[in-house]
């Protein structure tokens, strides 16, 4: 699982991929290239970052810390 900061970066790439092609400062078949590469950035952050997934370690963290006996 990617950190969040990781996702955003994704985000980021996955966003200028697209508005290289999409704003058509490249044409052809780089710009298809783009399209696609883009695509692949989106779903690499979409499936390697889950918001469920980060609140289940933060109530783990919780309960540990609580579960600690007192020194």
């Amino acid at each position: 699982m990617l950190s969040s900061d990781g996702v955003r970066a994704r985000f980021i790439f996955a966003l200028c991929f697209f508005f290289l092609s999409g704003s058509e400062m490249i044409t052809g078949w780089m710009a298809a290239l783009s399209g696609v590469a883009g695509t692949v950035e989106l779903a690499t952050a979409l499936l390697r970052y889950s918001p469920l997934q980060e609140l289940i370690q933060i109530f783990y963290r919780q309960q540990s810390k609580q579960s600690e006996p007192m020194q």
